[in-house]
């Protein structure tokens, strides 16, 4: 074998290697983004149907401060329906 084609080798190996390292988090990141858009789809679901159940101001200031309990465990920094209010579901309204 020729000493460039040795080296061509050896960088298509290395190159192939690097493809296959990367793979699984490539993989492992669409994952977690499916996950998160689905918890997001559930939160603002939960929060527009307490906002639905709402008749007066003062159940809507609650509906604010109440924080959807979603698919899994709940995080201590997942915002309250206001904050998905305020960046979601107005928008859909107007």
């Amino acid at each position: 074998m020729r000493r460039g084609g040795s080296r061509v080798l050896i960088a298509g190996l290395l190159v192939a290697a690097a493809v296959l390292a990367l793979v699984p988090v490539i993989l492992g990141h669409g994952r977690r983004v499916r996950r998160m858009r689905e918890a997001l789809v559930s939160a603002v679901a939960e929060c527009s149907e307490r906002y639905a159940e709402a008749h007066t101001a003062a159940d809507s200031a609650r509906v604010d401060d109440w924080v959807p309990n979603g698919p899994g465990t709940a995080s201590s920094d997942d915002p309250a329906c206001g904050s998905y209010r305020r960046r979601n579901m107005l928008r859909h309204a107007q």
